[in-house]
């Protein structure tokens, strides 16, 4: 454990002198103005706001993860090719040190978005959201998005930034039509649209919706265990026998 630690810390000492920890910071602030400029002009009760906000931090998710894990892994292949990643004796550790420094960091992404908001809308004079209910949305968006950040790694590892960036934004594109009905069926294996379907889920159920829902949390809660275990699995096998990407060797 102490050497988990270890390996956490320092890859965060490398990350301090670029945007990666900002980012985290600005990002979140940023689509609370925007979002707060937005119900300016557009009225409507502080559920359907709330809903509409969690629906569109949710579906930027995945391409905000592209960003900032395309920053990480970038770091490491300027670092020495990738060498203090790879040459490491503890492997397993060594990936695993990478997806939480990209995981502890969502978290609190996630936390200063909704509690930021929720702290806008007391201002505002908005009632009946309480703090329960932010916490909740908070777990929920962070733990969804566990699959997302192990794809996004394998793929800022194995074909570099320009490849993590592009499919996050294709990931948010798709993740939209995931709402309509076309979505319906499929997003149960849909990976990037599990923190906006459990979210919304959970803002519908809060108000009082049919119970039925629930069956499509807990089919939805079932697949989202099989991909994380899934992702986690194929990851860290296939870590175990990576070299580096061509272009860094």
């Amino acid at each position: 454990m102490t050497e988990f630690y270890r390996f956490i810390k320092s890859k965060g000492y490398r990350m301090r002198h670029s945007l990666f920890f900002p980012v985290h910071i600005l990002i979140p602030l940023a689509g609370i103005f925007l979002y707060l400029a937005y119900m300016g002009l557009r009225q409507a009760g502080v559920w359907e706001h709330l809903t509409t906000y969690v629906t569109l931090l949710a579906m930027a998710y995945p391409a905000i993860a592209g960003i900032v894990t395309a920053m990480l892994t970038d770091r490491e292949a300027k670092a020495g090719k990738m060498q203090n990643l790879l040459a490491v004796p503890g492997r397993t550790k060594a990936l695993a040190a990478e997806l939480m420094l990209l995981y502890l960091p969502g978290l609190l992404a996630v936390g200063i978005a909704m509690f930021g908001f929720g702290a806008a809308l007391v201002l505002k004079g908005e009632k009946g959201v309480g703090l329960g209910v932010l916490f909740l949305l908070v777990l929920v968006l962070w733990v969804s998005n566990l699959p997302v950040y192990v794809m996004h790694l394998f793929l800022g590892l194995r074909f570099g930034e320009g490849v993590t960036i592009g499919v996050g934004v294709a990931e948010s594109v798709i993740s939209a039509v995931m709402l309509t009905g076309l979505g319906d069926g499929v997003w149960y294996v849909w990976w990037p649209s599990y923190g906006m379907r459990f979210s919304t889920l959970l803002i519908a159920l809060r108000q009082g919706a049919d119970r039925r829902l629930w069956g499509q949390m807990r089919l939805g809660g079932i697949c989202y265990l099989t991909v994380s275990v899934l992702f986690l699995v194929i990851s860290f096998v296939w870590f175990q026998r990576f070299e580096g990407r061509r272009e860094e060797a």
